[in-house]
């Protein structure tokens, strides 16, 4: 059987080790503070005294409104330590999901930044912030880690439409950093990373606050990631020390895009400073990759990884010279996969996974906890792909990026990574819509490099796309578009993408 740490357990050891090195960075316009691990694990004790004194116990269900700052850490690593359950939302969350998530995971306390949605009768509201100062708290006192399992609830709307909760376990979460640090052998490293992914998110709180402390390194708190961040990403970087960069596709090609105006002569080498770099949250072109080593001289480790089971694979010096489209790595040591042949063609088939570090389930309406795994305990993780002679895992897209045209099957992921490769193209986007004759059709969205003789482009598009797609996978309809809609972490919002389709005028 798979054994686990105790997160609370090693989170008080960590703190005594190294009390006087500094474990968090919050970086405030030009103000820069400075949090010591011993600082930090005080700080998480005065706020697991404060939620006693609201009447909270360990099993109870903390609902955080908070930006990216130091309080939401420490609500983050105090609900942990203290074993209560940590439900973020987002700071800009609407009346209907804050409700939603209220009856879903039936909060004892709602702590949030001043002037943010959240008030509920039924609910203890707690307004703060979120300026760093948190003298707020009430004085620590001292309690005995006994390692009750916390869980982390994050939303997501599934399937379905309908509004549900992931529970993760947080001490699995936790063993699941320390396997990714192995894998990678920097567990011993004092990396420090750049946490400008919102913490209402796994990325934020897992992959740059958790994955830090996994290594025994540090992470830097900002703002989640804008166009604003992008234009003094660099100067960020060698500020702060930044060792360890956690990359996402939009942010990839938005220093690319600003390398390529600037020149090379312009461009900071940043080898010397970063000493690993992480890609992940969507796949990336295998050129787009190439280009953004060779410009800025760091390697890219991509990854592929969900929520449901944090990392599956990763590249690393070993797998990095099997690369090929689509590629994501080996297949890490804790983690079996299989995939199941569909109808489609090429060996391509559904992959499934078992880990240890499987998430609890989805949490519903009715208060229930569903998961489904086949009768081996694997889990559907709805994308398709192959493994190579040499073990390397390669996505071939998701389930629902393969359509049936009129008996034909297409591959949404091939036309976004065909097209994504013509000079006229910075990025390309695929939706499918259902069709009266064949079934299934797609629009292709594209964002053109240049902005001046759209009409001219489109045709240029088209015609070569004539030249490279046999008839039926050319698509039913172009969409041309000046930036695409995305999530927190960067992933195209193709629910999103629907609607301004249906509000143009689009033609063939």
């Amino acid at each position: 059987m798979w054994q686990y740490d105790c997160f609370a357990e090693d989170f008080k050891l960590l703190c005594e080790e190294k009390k006087d090195d500094i474990m968090m960075v919050y970086q405030q316009g030009t103000e820069r503070t400075n949090y010591a691990y011993g600082e930090v694990y005080g700080l998480v004790k005065r706020f697991i005294s404060f939620c006693r004194n609201h009447g909270l116990k360990q099993g109870d269900t903390i609902v955080s409104i908070m930006p990216n700052s130091p309080e939401a850490v420490i609500c983050f690593f105090a609900a942990l330590v203290g074993g209560m359950n940590y439900a973020p939302l987002p700071p800009a969350v609407s009346r209907r999901e804050y409700d939603n998530w209220i009856g879903l995971v039936h909060p004892a306390l709602v702590i949030k930044k001043e002037g943010t949605v959240g008030d509920a009768s039924s609910v203890q509201v707690f307004q703060c912030k979120c300026d760093g100062n948190m003298s707020w708290l009430p004085s620590e006192e001292d309690f005995l880690v006994n390692c009750q399992t916390a869980h982390i609830y994050l939303m997501t709307s599934g399937t379905t439409g309908t509004p549900k909760a992931m529970s993760i376990n947080a001490d699995k979460l936790w063993s699941s950093g320390k396997a990714f640090v192995r894998f990678y052998q920097i567990e011993e490293t004092s990396c420090r990373f750049w946490n400008y992914l919102p913490m209402s998110y796994l990325g934020g709180l897992y992959n740059l606050a958790l994955v830090p402390l996994c290594c025994k390194g540090s992470f830097v708190i900002s703002e989640p990631f804008s166009g604003k961040t992008i234009l003094n990403y660099w100067k960020f970087v060698m500020d702060n020390e930044i060792t360890a960069l956690w990359l996402v596709p939009s942010i990839v090609q938005g220093l690319l895009k600003i390398a390529r105006l600037a020149g090379a002569q312009n461009i900071p080498h940043c080898a010397q400073t970063v000493k690993i770099a992480f890609l992940g949250t969507a796949p990336v072109q295998l050129e787009v990759k190439e280009e953004f080593e060779q410009i800025f001289g760091i390697r890219l480790y991509e990854n592929f990884a969900l929520s449901e089971s944090t990392f599956l694979t990763g590249e690393d010096h070993s797998s990095a010279g099997c690369r090929e489209q689509g590629s994501v790595g080996r297949i890490m040591p804790y983690v079996s996969v299989k995939t199941v042949p569909m109808e489609a063609e090429n060996g391509i088939g559904m992959i499934w996974v078992k880990t240890p570090f499987l998430f609890d389930g989805y949490l519903a309406e009715d208060g229930l906890m569903s998961i489904s795994l086949d009768d081996d305990g694997y889990f559907n993780t709805q994308d398709l792909g192959y493994i190579t002679e040499k073990g390397i895992l390669v996505l071939a897209g998701r389930n629902r990026d393969i359509i049936k045209r009129g008996g034909q099957f297409i591959s949404l992921n091939e036309i976004e990574t065909v097209v994504g490769k013509m000079p006229l193209i910075e990025e390309a986007a695929t939706v499918p819509v259902k069709h009266d004759f064949y079934g299934e059709v797609y629009v292709l969205c594209v964002i053109f490099r240049q902005k001046e003789d759209i009409e001219r482009q489109k045709e240029q598009l088209r015609a070569w796309m004539l030249d490279n797609f046999v008839s039926y996978k050319l698509p039913d309809k172009i969409c041309v578009c000046s930036s695409f809609p995305r999530t927190a972490s960067g992933k195209i919002r193709k629910c999103d993408l629907v609607n301004v389709i249906e509000n143009r005028n689009l033609s063939v």
